[in-house]
């Protein structure tokens, strides 16, 4: 995951916002090629995906939400769980951006990065593959 977030560090200095978000998508296709051989449930490979984003993501100077979302995109696809990178916004004085990803888990649709009650409306969502 740290490896990944600092490459998404470094993509986010060169790429625009969709071209990030297509070539997530891309790379999660491609890591579905290489299955994890762990058969954890997709409750709890969820959880391991939080836990080390947000770990790994302090060790990456100016790594944040979107690193964090499109880091774990790919690493979650790696153990057969579709997630998608949503962009949204909200409005606090300034204009704040927040990236977070939504899964399906056996309780339901559930995110990562994003509370429910933080504020942040939708603006944009990765194209369905």
């Amino acid at each position: 995951m740290l490896i990944a977030i600092a490459i998404a560090r470094l993509a986010t200095e060169v790429f625009s916002i969709e071209q990030l978000l297509k070539l997530a998508g891309e790379a999660a296709q491609w890591a579905e090629r290489f299955p994890s051989f762990d058969r954890r449930s997709p409750d709890e490979w969820a959880e391991i995906a939080d836990l080390l984003a947000n770990r790994a993501s302090r060790l990456v100077p100016g790594a944040q939400c979107l690193q964090r979302a499109l880091a774990s995109r790919v690493w979650l696809a790696r153990r057969g769980i579709d997630a998608q990178i949503v962009v949204g916004f909200r409005k606090r004085g300034t204009l704040e951006g927040h990236a977070w990803l939504e899964l399906q888990l056996s309780g339901g649709p559930s995110t990562l990065f994003k509370g429910f009650e933080d504020g942040y409306r939708e603006s944009f969502r990765e194209a369905a593959a």
